[in-house]
């Protein structure tokens, strides 16, 4: 029976086939007829929930998407809204690890950083100002704040920042100042060694309030603390909605659409997604799940602190077993190394790839040997025909002479512009691939969720590493993409 369900999982995965459980189905179904007479309840604006019917009965999802309620009302208006999990101060690395991070799910850690130097300091700008370096390191600033992707940025200096910034609608987003990074204490739920060795960013988000971000995503877990004002934030699940969340800005990984007035006639698939929905004041602290869409107002004199570290299932279930080693609990952002970042392009590297094979030629088979074990195929958890084929593509547009090789000749004499056009022309069909191996992982994730939900699995973290363990076997991956041995250990 189990070999039976494993062989579903894995066709799922091939195919890319979102797996919900039959409450799911029946809740799809209703929504579409308007049937189901399901009450809920929504925030009216003063505190005071007031009692809702859902699905709407008077509309269906074959009607005029402009009929359905929210329709032209700020993101998750006028419908319901799930409230997300509260718990008092941060739990414990295994905790967190065990009930958030691995079954990825959001959490408000409420009043987590209530004792630390940056709340008690950073309520007054002239906190900041008495650093000699607010007058010379630069920052970054966007000049809007209802976000554009590709608005305009400046460079200030802080005390410039702090002369403008209430006067403008202009907010600082930047890489926390190094001179302020003692104040930050180091969320203790990732006091776990094999999660802070991972962290890449430290941001800070500075502003005079009215923020407002676009619908986006992250490739990356976050937990955002907020040392001044408010946050209001609307969650929606990337496992379960992913395919009815357009974010038509897939090089920035956000959505077009105007997050005070969603138009239901361009983005249809937002009736039907499930918002959570979550407030912040000063003090707390919010884990951001990996890929979870969100969008994001401030209010009041707003300053936050983003970390965020790679995404990492593997390495999640790893720390659990084999432990967290000993980080000191009074650990700030200042003892934290961040992670070296990429820099070379994706053409840089395969010229370095082909100059470093002692005969300076590549085949198809070594090139998909390499870029399996590359760091933008970390999620790859099955290696289809169809992954195959797009690689292949890739060779063959780099492969300039068509010898079937990869020489230093194809790289030769390549102006700046011509490495664009490549870069343009491949970076599709990789995009396509990371898409493949990112759903086949969510997925996974919403098969061992049904499994625990129905009672065929006790442990979801447990259920998790079977699983893996039987995709591997079953395949005979453990040497091929995904595998440990490879370097995939992000799944």
């Amino acid at each position: 029976m189990a070999q039976a369900r494993l062989v579903v999982a894995l066709i799922a995965l091939f195919l890319a086939v979102n797996l919900t459980t039959s409450d799911d189905a029946a809740q799809d179904t209703d929504m579409g007829t308007g049937k189901e007479d399901s009450r809920t309840s929504q925030d009216d604006g003063t505190g005071e929930k007031e009692a809702m019917t859902w699905p709407p009965k008077d509309v269906t999802l074959d009607d005029d998407p402009s009929l359905w309620p929210g329709h032209l009302q700020p993101i998750g208006a006028n419908v319901p809204n799930k409230e997300v999990t509260v718990l008092n101060g941060f739990p414990s690395p295994e905790e967190f690890l065990r009930n958030y991070a691995i079954p990825s799910v959001p959490v408000l850690f409420k009043g987590a950083v209530t004792d630390s130097v940056a709340l008690k300091n950073w309520n007054s700008d002239d906190y900041f100002r008495k650093f000699p370096e607010s007058d010379t390191d630069i920052l970054m600033i966007e000049t809007r704040k209802k976000e554009i992707r590709n608005y305009p940025v400046d460079d200030v200096t802080m005390t410039q920042f702090l002369d403008r910034y209430t006067k403008e609608d202009i907010y600082m987003v930047e890489a926390v100042p190094k001179f302020v990074r003692k104040d930050v204490p180091m969320p203790k739920a990732l006091l776990c060694e094999p999660i802070a060795k991972t962290v890449v960013d430290m941001v800070m988000w500075f502003s005079s309030g009215g923020t407002k971000s676009v619908l986006h995503n992250d490739d990356v877990d976050n937990i955002n603390c907020l040392y001044d004002g408010k946050k209001e934030l609307v969650f929606i699940s990337y496992q379960k909605y992913r395919t009815k969340v357009t974010l038509d800005h897939p090089e920035g990984s956000y959505s077009s659409m105007d997050v005070e007035a969603v138009d239901f006639t361009k983005f249809p698939g937002m009736r039907e997604v499930e918002y959570v929905r979550v407030n912040m004041s000063a003090g707390d602290c919010l884990y951001i799940p990996y890929r979870w869409f969100h969008q994001v107002n401030s209010y009041g004199r707003n300053i936050a602190v983003n970390v965020w570290w790679e995404h990492n299932l593997r390495n999640y279930i790893n720390a659990l077993s084999e432990g967290c080693g000993n980080l000191s609990e009074d650990s700030t952002l200042d003892d934290v190394d961040i992670q070296a970042q990429q820099e070379a392009s994706p053409i840089e590297e395969l010229q370095v790839f082909v100059s470093e094979d002692k005969d300076n030629v590549v085949n198809f088979e070594d090139f998909e040997a390499r870029m399996r074990q590359d760091q933008l195929f970390k999620e790859a958890l099955l290696w289809t025909e169809e992954c195959q084929q797009l690689l292949r593509e890739v060779f063959e547009v780099l492969d300039q002479n068509k010898d079937e090789l990869l020489t230093k000749e194809d790289f030769d004499g390549l102006t700046k512009e011509m490495e664009q056009e490549l870069e343009e022309e491949t970076m599709d069909k990789i995009d396509h691939l990371k898409a493949i191996h990112i759903n086949q992982v969510a997925d996974l994730r919403e098969f061992v969720a049904a499994d625990v939900a129905n009672g065929k699995a006790e442990n979801y973290v447990e259920h998790m590493k079977k699983m893996l363990e039987q995709i591997y076997e079953e395949n005979g991956t453990r040497t091929g993409a995904g595998s440990p041995e490879n370097g995939h250990e992000e799944l």
